[in-house]
């Protein structure tokens, strides 16, 4: 379930900017791109909390920060947010390994852009 207003026409346009990575930041982001996936951004959140004092480590939280980071960028633009989940059902629907791997390389330079958005 997307919370993409439904009056955005262009899919190559942001829903939203790009918020800093940030705990809460990337809730405002998550809860407005994915209200089911703001579920998972919590559980995750005091996963991640947990496993940080546990081990005195903010390796954790970083991977925490960096992986939400990667969901709201391949969100935020309803085009990418559209072609990756053709992308992900075609690799469900895939019958050869051939066309797996195809729809699995065009998924892997969505992450790569999403992944150099975060990074900048």
């Amino acid at each position: 379930m997307s919370a993409q207003s439904a009056d955005h026409r262009d899919p190559d346009e942001p829903l939203i900017p790009m918020p800093p990575l940030t705990e809460a930041a990337l809730r405002v982001a998550v809860t407005r791109l994915d209200l089911s996936a703001a579920i998972r951004f919590e559980h995750e959140f005091h996963a991640a909390w947990q496993e940080a004092v546990q081990t005195d480590s903010t390796v954790p939280m970083h991977t925490f920060l960096y992986r939400w980071g990667v969901f709201v960028a391949l969100r935020r633009f309803p085009g990418r947010a559209a072609r990756l989940a053709e992308l992900e059902a075609a690799v469900a629907e895939a019958t050869t390994r051939d066309e797996a791997r195809a729809k699995s390389s065009e998924i892997a330079a969505l992450l790569d852009e999403a992944a150099r958005e975060v990074a900048a």
